[in-house]
């Protein structure tokens, strides 16, 4: 029973094997396949033969293999840490009929391209290839769905300091590579302005919204790289960091995965260094900043795909899902402020596998209409 539970554990850390994580999955199957109307006697019931079940299974040699579908629809269920027990309820059954003819599908590579000209071109309708040629650079778009900017002869000091701006609508995300080779990974409703060449001085970029940057090093001179948000200044040579700016957020979070970065706040003359797995942390409300440690995973989840949440209220979770799938979000009803969720589920699903594995905990429910997702109780 114990190495079960470890094993569990292990399940919602992100330390599990894809061997581990496949026996804890197909175990999640059969129980749920199986699961019906269950009394809270049953449930604890069906918990702890799940665990003596899953148990026995650990200690056989087990060939299973990850199946990615499962993974999308059953990995948030095993690690939602709201409730005792893994709770089966037959009414969420009509739920999710309910879901399937309300569904709402994915977001996907969609942006806008603004010229210095003002020109607007759909990077979501264009064609592979080059889709533009401005002040001695060449935009091309990728078979991958990428921007990529390259220089086309030489430029002139008016030429330089032409600026291009990339733009994610909700339900969008885009992948851009810098005239300096800078790769930056734009998520759902953002915005990027840059230059179409970088000065020999700073190479810097304005961002709204949320961005995963891998800044390319400029060698031998060493031109700092620099992200400015509404609140904060990001500065760095050469390294991979993460900055979630979103104007309804609470906080401003700059991520550090890789090199260091110096981050400053102009509003409050407040200056630190991040070290790698650290996050600064601003609360606009009172302007508070903190450096804590963190797991980065969590919050370059969404560029890999993915949907990590991490002790989270409903809220935070929401406005993902808001942004992602582009919905309007309500409340009805009560929902209790200090209850918090952490769980994976794919990206790559429609909305309602998403609300299926939160309904699950029997803390929150949802309703669909339209493009209008209700929370309750």
């Amino acid at each position: 029973m114990e190495k079960a539970t470890d094993l569990l554990d292990k399940y919602n850390s992100g330390m599990a094997t894809d061997e581990e994580k496949a026996t804890v999955e197909s175990w999640y199957l059969k129980y749920k396949t199986a699961a019906t109307d269950l009394s809270q006697q049953k449930i604890e019931q069906e918990y702890l033969l799940g665990l003596e079940a899953l148990t026995s299974h650990m200690d056989r040699s087990s060939s299973l293999r990850l199946w990615p579908r499962i993974v999308a629809a059953a990995a948030l269920f095993l690690v939602l840490s709201i409730g005792a027990f893994f709770v089966f309820r037959p009414a969420l059954k009509q739920e999710r009929t309910s879901y399937q003819h309300n569904d709402i599908g994915i977001g996907g590579n969609r942006a806008v391209l603004t010229l210095s000209n003002g020109r607007q071109i759909s990077l979501t309708d264009a064609v592979n290839g080059t889709i533009v040629e401005e002040s001695g650079i060449k935009v091309t778009k990728t078979r991958d769905g990428q921007l990529l900017y390259v220089l086309n002869g030489k430029q002139s000091a008016a030429e330089q300091i032409s600026y291009n701006t990339i733009t994610t609508p909700k339900g969008g995300q885009y992948q851009i590579i810098l005239p300096d080779g800078t790769k930056v990974w734009l998520n759902a409703a953002s915005s990027l302005v840059y230059p179409t060449a970088f000065s020999a001085v700073q190479r810097k970029v304005v961002l709204k919204g949320e961005a995963y940057f891998e800044v390319a090093k400029q060698l031998p001179k060493k031109v700092p790289f620099i992200v400015q948000t509404d609140r904060a200044k990001v500065e760095v040579l050469g390294t991979h960091f993460n900055v979630n700016a979103y104007d309804n957020e609470p906080f401003t979070k700059t991520t550090l995965l890789e090199g260091k970065v110096a981050v400053s706040y102009p509003e409050t003359n407040h200056a630190l260094i991040l070290s790698p797995n650290q996050q600064a942390w601003n609360d606009k409300k009172t302007d508070l900043i903190r450096v804590i440690t963190v797991d980065p995973e969590y919050d370059i989840a969404w560029k890999k795909g993915w949907f990590m949440f991490n002790d989270e209220s409903i809220e935070s979770i929401m406005r993902k899902i808001s942004r992602w799938y582009d919905v309007e979000v309500v409340y009805e009803g009560k929902i209790t402020a200090h209850q918090v969720f952490g769980g994976t589920v794919n990206r790559f699903e429609n909305v309602s596998k998403v609300l299926e594995m939160l309904e699950l905990t029997n803390a929150v429910h949802f309703k669909i209409e339209g493009r209008k997702i209700t929370v309750m109780p």
